[in-house]
């Protein structure tokens, strides 16, 4: 997968503060007023305090509105010594459900593992040699594929390494074959890509061969376009994105090797599965996603709220639904985004919001629809703590899991981690 897209980060980051500890100055000292005047002059100023919080810390659109969302999904903050100032958030807390017990993650690194965040509980996977450079997860219909990461030959194609397929629930992968590059197909397969030794990705034509996930050849191989890379199998053809993804006008591009169908191109993709694509293209008055059924070509447009944008997204397995990680304008000066998780039906295209994901952008490191399972899952950093959320749609409270400290290695979510 393309870099920029599916990224795995580990960030000390911190939350918007919240603003709903500020009215507990209003009950400071009240025994001690005598009279009405000083009742009403504390309260005036709690109320200005409360009013210039809102103001620095929440998202405000063009026009000056914050959305209500922000005061219910940051952590309840306690008051510091000094007067009035909001102590630094832990995470999300209140009321939460505990981790579902058969959820499990896999976790990269020299030797990765399956993790359960229910209980810290780890296994090893089996048939991955230990890899200094560790390895790489890509989501694929029904597991991961996996292949070790680079040797460091710097733009290069290098030499060619082992391809896997880790099944949702194998205590052990399969090799399927070697290559450069892996990508998604569709019903189950792979796409498996090679370059020449020595030969330069961004330039050059590799040549992609579909196999099946124990590595039986599917149809013949195909010359991809000069500087493309496939990004996702589909029923209408290859997705192919641009290797150079600092190219900035080059689209990605829904190929189909058999004439005599012509090439679509899609600027602004956030989101691909074997059957329905998702982009934003140019905004006008207010963003919007557009979701294109490839099967039947239908398609949906989902307006965004205000002052907002789409920096990723993730089909759910079965395609009912489509998470967006919608980013809000922010004034402040430090520059910072908020980010809300929010849910696409695909049947009405109406937009919910995930229960307490109004966070800052740097606290939410990835979101995906791991192992298959109808459980969106998050994974939050902030400043003292990292924090698995999962949630299923029509429930009011997330699944919180904390992840400990210092830990060397990444959980694999899905396609937005």
């Amino acid at each position: 997968m393309p870099a920029g897209r599916g990224r795995v980060r580990w960030h000390r980051s911190e939350t918007l503060l919240a603003v709903r500890a500020v009215p507990d100055i209003l009950s400071q000292g009240g025994g001690r007023e005598s009279g009405p005047w000083p009742r009403r002059v504390a309260v005036a100023a709690a109320l200005v305090l409360v009013a210039v919080t809102i103001v620095h810390y929440l998202p405000r659109s063009r026009h000056g509105t914050a959305r209500p969302a922000a005061v219910t999904a940051t952590a309840p903050a306690a008051v510091s010594g000094v007067a009035g100032v909001a102590a630094e958030p832990d995470g999300i807390t209140g009321q939460t459900s505990s981790w579902p017990g058969g959820l499990r993650l896999p976790m990269t690194g020299q030797r990765p593992v399956w993790f359960w965040p229910a209980t810290g509980r780890v296994a090893p996977i089996g048939g991955l040699p230990r890899q200094p450079a560790g390895y790489q997860f890509v989501r694929v219909t029904g597991g991961w594929a996996v292949q070790a990461g680079p040797a460091g030959c710097g733009s290069c194609a290098g030499p060619r390494r082992t391809v896997y397929f880790l099944a949702d629930h194998a205590q052990a992968v399969t090799p399927v074959g070697l290559a450069d590059a892996v990508a998604p197909g569709a019903a189950g397969a792979l796409w498996l890509t090679s370059y020449p030794p020595d030969a330069e990705p961004r330039t050059a034509a590799g040549m992609a061969q579909e196999v099946s996930i124990t590595g039986r050849l599917l149809g013949r191989q195909l010359r991809l376009p000069a500087g493309y890379l496939i990004e996702q199998g589909t029923d209408r053809g290859l997705l192919l994105a641009p290797v150079a993804q600092d190219s900035g006008t080059m689209p990605d591009t829904l190929w189909d090797p058999a004439p005599p169908q012509p090439d679509r191109a899609f600027a602004g993709v956030i989101a691909a599965s074997a059957t329905e694509l998702a982009w934003v293209p140019p905004c006008v008055a207010r963003c919007r996603v557009q979701v294109l059924n490839l099967a039947t070509n239908r398609q949906v447009s989902i307006e965004l709220p205000a002052a907002s944008s789409v920096a990723d997204a993730a089909f759910s397995p079965d395609g009912s639904f489509l998470v967006i990680q919608v980013s809000f304008s922010d004034d402040s000066d430090d520059g910072e985004l908020a980010v809300q998780l929010e849910l696409v039906s695909m049947a009405s295209g109406r937009l919910t919001a995930v229960p307490d994901t109004w966070v800052s952008s740097d606290a939410l490191v990835g979101f995906g629809w791991p192992a298959g399972s109808d459980s969106l899952v998050a994974e939050l950093s902030f400043t003292t703590k990292v924090q698995l959320a999962a949630w299923r749609p029509g429930e009011r409270r997330l699944s919180i899991a904390v992840l400990r400290p210092g830990n060397p290695s990444s959980v694999m979510i899905g396609q937005g981690s």
